[in-house]
């Protein structure tokens, strides 16, 4: 009898630590599986944040333009840009209405908020290029600008622009005044013109008019007188 109590007794004992260690169990995979949700929150978090700014870097790169009419300053030169644009590429005019205006064609690209674009103008006699670099900024760019021209001279300068149209039909080029010929081509010219062999003259006729009267003493000249009739005495 004593000992079926005591076999009961170990059985109620191991039943107890078995039900314990089981229970140990259930609880350490509920505080991982606890665990494991609290770490995974803010990884999602951090990546819908991250395709949440993807998608509004995304919107601004589509929605970034620079069309319209720019009043620009390279270095202390002020200079009026219509910039037209379609997708990425930029073209349009551009011209400078100081000493020696000129007129110039642009043309460029545009990468998200990065713009660069280059300038052609013929500035009196001399051909010009002026290649730009800028951050483009709601209604502002700003950036730098080299120049080179056909007399081999560079520079290096600030650029800065502004948006004072979006509409750039009401751009109008600058009145540029004809350049008199050089000293040079003005001597070859004249030189030209001094080698160059008279027009003939075309001979002009000459009409004799007859006269109805006849002149006596030209008919005497080839007459002989000896053969002449003599005129009988009276």
């Amino acid at each position: 009898m004593i000992r079926t109590q005591l076999d009961l007794a170990q059985m109620t004992i191991t039943e107890v630590w078995g039900l314990m260690i089981r229970n140990f169990c259930l609880m350490a995979i509920l505080l991982l599986t606890l665990f494991a949700s609290i770490s995974l929150a803010p990884a999602l978090d951090s990546s819908s944040m991250e395709n949440n700014a993807t998608t509004e870097e995304g919107t601004a790169t589509a929605s970034a333009s620079v069309q319209g009419i720019w009043k620009a300053t390279l270095g202390e030169k002020e200079i009026i840009m219509a910039v037209n644009q379609s997708a990425q590429s930029v073209f349009g005019l551009a011209k400078f209405e100081g000493d020696n205006p000129w007129n110039a064609a642009l043309a460029g690209s545009l990468s998200a908020n990065a713009v660069s674009f280059s300038l052609a103008a013929m500035e009196v006699e001399v051909l010009a290029s002026t290649y730009i670099s800028a951050t483009l900024e709601d209604d502002t760019m700003t950036g730098f600008f080299i120049r080179s021209d056909s007399n081999g001279k560079a520079s290096r300068g600030d650029f800065t622009a502004i948006m004072i149209s979006p509409d750039t039909s009401s751009y109008t080029p600058a009145v540029v005044t004809t350049a008199p010929l050089p000293a040079v081509q003005t001597e070859q010219v004249s030189t030209e013109q001094k080698n160059e062999a008279p027009p003939k003259e075309e001979p002009t006729a000459v009409f004799e008019i007859a006269s109805r009267f006849k002149d006596v003493t030209k008919l005497a000249k080839g007459i002989n007188p000896n053969i002449l009739p003599r005129m009988a005495p009276l």
